[in-house]
Parts: C-alpha cells; structure tokens; sequence
C-alpha cells in the first residue's frame, strides 16, 4: 500500500476502518458486545479498498485473506475456550485482512500486551473491576494496535503523495 492510483481514497478508507475499529471498541466497553455490523463494515472498507486501490505492494491478495483466516480460527479457538466472544473473534479476523501478513506479528505483539493489561486491571479488588471478570471487553486489546498500524499506513500514503 502507499503507492495506490487513489491516495485520497485510500487515506478515507483507512481513516474509516480505524474509525470503525474505535467505534467496536466502545461498544464493547459499554455494551460487552461488538455489533456485527461494524466487522461487515470493516469487511466492506477492505473489499472497496482492494477494488479501487491499486496496490504496488509485494504481497497480493490471498496473503491478506490467509491472514485474516488465521486470525479467524485463533479467534474461533479462543471462542470456544470461553476466553474470547464470537463478536471480538469476527473483529480479529476483518482487522487481519486490514493487516496482512507483514504486519501480523507486530499487531498479535500489541493485543497480547493490552490483553494482558485488561486482564491484570480485571483482577483489581474493586467492584466495578470485579463485575469485568465474567465478560471482559476485548475489544480494547484488539482495536489500539490496528489503529496505530493503520493510521502509520496512512501517514504513509501522505507522506508518498
């Protein structure tokens, strides 16, 4: 990416998927829920972005989708583990498409952290962090990795225009 024959659109694209994964983030928090409309959305930005973007890039398409399917079924495993919710699971799996492979191992890196950060402030003898414990918000450990990879990317389109 960066060198697409739209660097408008693809910075609008961008900029929406990160709006979208901030948005699954606040539902989360408020709702313990992700709606399954903003991980279709997200799924939607990335087909619109794949259709109009022409990329120059040295991974094609099937390395992003192989990407996103190995976040699916880790998400899936960690669904059935109880550890994770279908919601944060189809958000993992649309982000990875976004993601692709390059930049896999540093976003899995950023969610293990912030996982962790969640969980440890789950475990604070609070009340209000104690009702946390049953239905933790994942998407907060999903969400801030894949925007910081995202908005560098489009700093990047930027900065190549």
């Amino acid at each position: 990416m960066g060198q697409g024959r739209f660097p408008l659109l693809e910075q609008l694209l961008l900029t929406a998927c990160c709006l979208l994964l901030g948005a699954a983030m606040i539902f989360d928090i408020l709702r313990r829920e992700v709606p399954n409309l903003v991980p279709l959305a997200v799924l939607g930005l990335f087909v619109v972005q794949w259709f109009f973007v022409d990329h120059h890039g040295p991974m094609p398409l099937w390395t992003n989708i192989a990407a996103g399917a190995v976040l699916l079924a880790l998400g899936f495993g960690l669904f059935l583990f109880g550890a994770l919710g279908a919601g944060d699971g189809k958000l993992m799996a649309v982000t990875g498409l976004w993601i692709g492979p390059l930049d896999i191992s540093a976003f899995l890196f950023g969610v293990g952290l912030l996982g962790l950060g969640v969980g440890l402030f789950c475990l604070l003898p609070f009340d209000a962090t104690r009702r946390l414990r049953s239905n933790i918000p994942f998407a907060v450990a999903i969400a801030p990795p894949a925007i910081v990879l995202l908005a560098l990317r489009a700093y990047s389109v930027t900065g190549s225009s």
